[in-house]
């Protein structure tokens, strides 16, 4: 970390800000000093023009002073890149990933860790200080402190790479539709990284990035091994299933289990082209007060896990204490995918109901209750809304309302909800601001929110997941 007792700043070489003492900052067209007020959603900085305008700048930190080259108007405020950063905060730390200032996966990775955790936190009061709703406002004073993940790096239990028309693997750049070639990536687990090594080196592999947009690399759990997903831009040929054939038989893919086509016109297919799913594993560890045995969740290619396993298990256990339920209450899980709390919260509940709009996520939901050996769960596949409205219809109404929706959250639900829930909600949100509109909408329907719980899921990044508690009032 650079020091903040005397002068000095950040020049651009190459990929990162460096740091020299007694630089000046020249000023020049389009240039000005600014001073950061406080990181923003998105994980940029937001500054101030002398003239009152906003600007947003990458990569820094709040409090710092910096050269700011000012760019283009974006929705109402300007967009600026630091040339120089003069006042360093305390927290500020090389990144360690010599992509960290072009790609656009990581925003966080110049900040200490610690300071990240904080960071979030800030992002998420103030979204909930501005909200219109006075509610919400008011809940601020019931976040809680982000709980860090164990591991900043090397978390991610899936990537899914751009592939470039020279055949290479890339991410997107920050805020780009433009690519940049990756070879290893400091999120990913080992697995990913090594396997994603080895098939570069592979010429069969070349002769198959010829022909796909996408590589997805998924890590499976219950073996240590890595199932590829090839998105092909044509359905696949049989010379393409006899090269994915002999990658997978090769000594020199020790890593790789399974490989995978899909593509617009034509669903997952396998490379032996056996119609059978391929599933992948995960076990959670013995739950206090819910499982005295580890439990096996399992889900297939292509469906949904959190990208964090180690976090996750803080997520399920986050649920469960937030919803403190008991051998007579009955729970509604909607978007629930293949029963990552349904099927925990099921060893405690009378009855759990559990609503998803994909087919692949609910077979694998049934089967991990039977393999649970639980006989009070019930899964469905139908959209979310309708499926909450035939509920209504029915006059059924559940001690616990659980709902893990996608990043645009529940529009036009909150009604519904407030219908179906006797006592309890919990929402699990991946968007802070998608959050604080429904946070919002759920109190005009007589929730009272209790409890907001960050849980830092994705280290180096602005994003974050959070569990609110909600009661009716």
């Amino acid at each position: 970390p650079a020091s903040t007792n005397h002068e000095g700043s950040f020049l651009r070489h190459g990929h990162h800000l460096s740091y020299h003492l007694a630089d000046p900052f020249v000023m020049e067209k389009n240039l000005a000093q600014v001073r950061v007020e406080k990181i923003v959603n998105g994980g940029q900085g937001l500054s101030r023009l002398i003239d009152g305008r906003i600007c947003l700048i990458p990569g820094v930190l709040a409090g710092e002073l910096i050269g700011a080259r000012i760019g283009d108007t974006h929705r109402g405020m300007l967009q600026a890149t630091a040339e120089q950063i003069l006042e360093p905060s305390p927290a500020r730390i090389s990144p360690p990933c010599a992509l960290a200032d072009t790609c656009g996966g990581c925003d966080l990775q110049h900040c200490s860790y610690p300071e990240q955790l904080q960071i979030k936190k800030e992002i998420l009061c103030d979204l909930f200080s501005r909200s219109a709703s006075p509610a919400v406002q008011q809940a601020t004073t019931e976040i809680r402190e982000p709980l860090p993940a164990p591991s900043p790096f090397h978390y991610r239990q899936r990537i899914r790479l751009q592939i470039d028309d020279r055949g290479r693997p890339c991410f997107r750049k920050r805020s780009s539709h433009d690519t940049v070639p990756v070879s290893n990536c400091l999120l990913a687990a080992g697995q990913l990284n090594r396997t994603l090594g080895g098939l570069m080196a592979s010429q069969a592999m070349q002769a198959l990035l010829s022909t796909c947009n996408e590589l997805e690399l998924l890590l499976n759990p219950g073996t240590g091994q890595v199932i590829a997903i090839l998105h092909l831009n044509r359905p696949p040929r049989p010379r393409d299933f006899a090269l994915a054939r002999e990658l997978i038989a090769s000594e020199t893919q020790p890593l790789l289990e399974d490989l995978l086509f899909c593509g617009e016109t034509f669903a997952l297919i396998r490379a032996d082209q056996d119609m059978t799913p391929t599933t992948l594993a995960l076990q959670l560890p013995p739950l206090t007060g819910f499982t005295t045995h580890p439990l096996t969740l399992s889900w297939e290619a292509g469906g949904f896990c959190q990208v964090n396993l180690t976090q996750n298990v803080q997520l399920i256990r986050t649920v469960l204490t937030l919803g403190q339920i008991s051998s007579t209450d009955t729970v509604l899980d909607l978007f629930c995918g293949m029963g990552n709390f349904a099927i925990p919260l099921a060893g405690r509940a009378r009855e759990v109901l559990g609503i998803e709009g994909q087919g692949a996520a609910i077979r694998s939901a049934r089967k991990n209750a039977t393999g649970a050996g639980l006989a009070n769960t019930t899964f469905i596949k139908g959209p979310i809304h309708d499926s909450c409205r035939e509920l209504i219809t029915s006059n059924q109404c559940f001690d616990l309302v659980l709902i893990d929706p996608p990043r645009a959250g529940i529009p036009g639900l909150a009604k519904d909800l407030a219908f179906l829930t006797r006592r309890k909600l919990i929402y699990i949100s991946c968007d802070p601001a998608t959050l604080c509109r429904d946070l919002a909408q759920l109190f005009s329907q007589g929730f009272t929110i209790r409890v907001v719980q960050p849980v830092d899921m994705f280290p180096q990044t602005h994003h974050l997941e959070t569990v609110v508690l909600l009661e009716r009032h």
